[in-house]
């Protein structure tokens, strides 16, 4: 019988490569050549100061208030990344209006933002301005409150908006209450969804569930000292305390394809755990030297949800991706934008790579010290097990090993990466295996995948 071998590494039962060292899954990498770009200057606070919306070319959007404090214009300004990474430049999408928080959607080939505001006219409401070419310019305000509850007191409310299927969902705090509105104009419904006992609320946060197209909302209750996810639209869910020390913000993502929405927490600010809307929720993991202070989660490819949490005490920011059914995560890594006030944590992953934004007060010698949004972009990682069995002679001397390369990335299979094993290359197949044959000796490993971080290392056969 030929006798099968798994090639060991510092005492592990497989080799476990990395894309940037060799490590066990979950031993915090850390990735010192991610640059940080600023993105816009924020209000500082740790509810949401901006949305964010990917259109189908790729372009990730942002849109934020300007003006007192922050300084400029008053009213709302935008930006863009497009597909390759590349940031785009600031333009002031409103001007002279009291506008409050903006949230943003993508429809019909065009971007609206949507804002509580009153206008220099004095007219109070809930506004849209549009862009049809990619926020380049934008359109003169119109309204798009529908009446009844979204009226009320709407010059006050900061926006969160999601597309639910072709639906435009906002979600405004109104009075200490939730109000949620379908659909943009005059004769939209809205109603009030929060009960007595969750209100006096803030921080809001909305996704949508892509299996079946309902809308979640996440706030921090001052009534129940807690923060709580529920269903929004098209009818009214049970609310779901979100466990943990209350952190009067949570984060929301759904997938890009299949059921579920998704929020951090952390039992104990050190051990993070995902929770799903509805019941359950899976380990995370935990990185040394990383409090669990601010945490997020972003829309991934392919059903993936990324994860991150971090802290403005030097301990940085963790960032790790899930698997496709969300079950397992990948290595942990670590990034330090240098925060002195670390305030929420976001993105979108639906490239590939997490676009993630980082909202914190930067830690400089600038003064005053300012909020704002900076932007890196974040790569995933692979893993490889590598195992290897003898090839021998008719005098039973081994003249060759049959070496048997893995890729996976969380446990799921990478098929099409490139693997390089000394001088020989080949892509895995379907189920992530490439198969050589090697005299031995100490060789080579690299391996690449579009939107992942190279692996590369040696290997001793």
């Amino acid at each position: 019988m030929i006798k099968r071998t798994t090639y060991p590494v510092a005492g592990a039962a497989a080799l476990i490569v990395s894309a940037l060292l060799l490590v066990n899954a979950g031993a915090g990498l850390s990735a010192p050549n991610t640059v940080f770009h600023r993105l816009a200057t924020l209000n500082s606070g740790s509810t949401p100061q901006f949305g964010l919306v990917r259109t189908p070319d790729g372009t990730l959007h942002m849109v934020w208030q300007t003006g007192t404090p922050t300084g400029g214009p008053r009213g709302v300004a935008s930006i863009s990344i497009s597909a390759g990474g590349k940031i785009g430049t600031e333009v002031q999408a409103l001007s002279n209006w009291d506008a409050g928080i903006p949230g943003l959607v993508a429809q019909n080939g065009s971007l609206e933002a949507l804002f509580g505001g009153i206008s220099p006219g004095n007219v109070s409401g809930v506004w849209g301005v549009t862009s049809s070419d990619g926020g380049t310019t934008w359109s003169a305000p119109a309204r798009v409150s529908g009446g009844g509850p979204t009226e009320s007191l709407a010059y006050g409310s900061d926006v969160t908006a999601v597309l639910a299927g072709s639906t435009p969902i906002m979600t405004l705090p109104q009075a200490g209450n939730l109000v949620v509105q379908r659909g943009l104009g005059a004769g939209m419904p809205s109603s009030q969804v929060n009960d007595t006992a969750h209100g006096a609320l803030g921080g809001v946060s909305t996704a949508v569930d892509s299996a079946t197209g309902e809308a979640v909302a996440s706030w921090s209750s001052l009534n129940a000292n807690a923060d709580v996810i529920q269903g929004v639209s098209p009818s009214v869910g049970s609310p779901q305390t979100v466990p943990g020390p209350l952190k009067n913000s949570v984060v929301l993502a759904g997938r890009d394809t299949g059921a579920g929405v998704f929020a951090a927490y952390s039992p104990d600010n050190t051990h993070v755990r995902l929770l799903r809307y509805g019941g359950g929720s899976v380990a995370v993991g935990s990185r040394a030297g990383t409090t669990a202070k601010v945490l997020g989660v972003a829309t991934g490819i392919a059903g993936r949800i990324w994860v991150m949490w971090g802290d403005d005490s030097g301990g940085g920011i963790a960032v790790t991706r899930s698997n496709k059914a969300v079950t397992r995560f990948e290595a942990i890594q670590h990034f330090d934008p240098n925060s002195f006030s670390l305030w929420r944590l976001a993105g979108d992953g639906r490239l590939g790579p997490l676009d993630l934004i980082v909202h914190q007060t930067p830690n400089t010698k600038a003064s005053p010290l300012r909020a704002e949004a900076q932007y890196a972009r974040i790569l995933p990682l692979l893993t490889a097990t590598l195992s290897k069995t003898p090839i021998k002679n008719k005098k039973g001397k081994t003249i060759a090993w049959k070496v048997v390369v893995k890729v996976t990335d969380a446990g799921d299979a990478v098929p099409n990466a490139v693997v390089t094993l000394g001088k020989t290359k080949k892509s895995t197949n379907g189920s992530g295996i490439a198969t050589f044959t090697v005299q031995g000796g100490k060789v080579g490993l690299t391996i690449t995948a579009p939107t992942y971080h190279v692996l590369t290392t040696s290997v001793s056969l």
